[in-house]
């Protein structure tokens, strides 16, 4: 009989659920075992996971895990995955990361997917996933983000990468697909320079639904080049400002932007090659002689 690729959490001991689960972690790095499968109950987690290289943790349907504390909730390393269940934050004073990647990993064959994220301890909060990348040679790239749900944090998406001292680091040629952001202060972020050394490019973000809030600040800010989005918005009224609600920064160029936005509700401060697209509810006036840049005159005196 072939011995059984899985570890099971529930066949650990330990003080805390945050113990059992990386003790399973640890045991499947060890042995070469590739899927430690959590439980259909709630686990309580009170320390980090850092679900180790090669590693995936899968959870069952009814898998959740209720975070107790500020700290940083799963890390992952070089090839590890994360899979499937419903993440919440209990504390109101969470400014963590609850999904975390460090491009000094190196990554490969990751995925992370099948995830409900949400923070319902009352208030707006931390940052649902970060790609960070910041020495030499980091580099976070290839990577799927699947079918994955984010509600009321701070951050939603972030992905950084930041100048390091020599060479390069860099979050580019990522996938995030099938992606809910609902009551984020601000939904999606990316923050690095135009180009090498540090950059945010070719990062994919299709079937995206964005539902602001009256935590909402701003839907997308944007550096880099060649990052694509497409999807739908929703509900802009219930953000208590006017201002622009997506900003192609300084550092950003050629970047495509395909969900329906009014124009005024867009600023591009970074290269003329951004484009907004052809999908965006342009503003319309019926009086001729104050024409805007941008909108469309209709004719109402025919």
């Amino acid at each position: 009989m072939a011995e059984l690729p899985i570890v099971f959490v529930d066949d650990f001991s330990g003080s805390t659920d945050s113990i059992k689960i990386q003790a399973a972690i640890n045991f499947a790095q060890t042995n070469n075992k590739k899927v430690v499968l959590s439980g259909n109950k709630t686990y309580s987690l009170t320390t980090p996971i850092v679900i180790k290289k090669g590693v995936e943790l899968r959870a069952s349907r009814l898998t959740q895990y209720t975070v107790q504390g500020n700290f940083r909730v799963f890390e992952l390393q070089q090839n590890a995955s994360l899979v499937g269940g419903f993440i919440t934050i209990n504390s109101s004073s969470y400014t963590s990361d609850v999904i975390f990647l460090d491009g000094k990993y190196q990554y490969e064959k990751t995925n992370v997917k099948d995830l409900y994220l949400t923070n319902w301890s009352g208030k707006v909060g931390g940052t649902a996933i970060k790609l960070y990348s910041g020495a030499n040679g980091s580099k976070i790239q290839y990577i799927n983000f699947e079918n994955i749900s984010i509600s009321r944090f701070s951050k939603g998406i972030f992905l950084q990468a930041v100048k390091p001292a020599s060479g390069e680091a860099w979050v580019n040629a990522n996938r995030f697909d099938k992606i809910t952001i609902d009551g984020c202060t601000d939904m999606i972020v990316l923050d690095s320079a135009k180009q090498p050394p540090n950059e945010c490019s070719g990062n994919v973000f299709s079937n995206l639904q964005i539902q602001p809030s009256s935590d909402t600040t701003k839907l997308f800010t944007i550096t880099g080049t060649g990052n694509q989005f497409d999807g739908m918005c929703w509900d802009l009224h219930f953000i208590t400002h006017t201002n622009p609600v997506v900003e192609f920064k300084l550092a950003s160029a050629g970047n495509q932007f395909r969900l329906g936005l009014p124009y005024n509700r867009i600023v591009n401060n970074g290269d003329n090659s951004n484009s907004k697209g052809r999908d965006i509810l342009p503003l319309t006036t019926s009086d001729p002689t104050t024409p805007t840049i941008g909108q469309i005159w209709l004719r109402v005196d025919l």
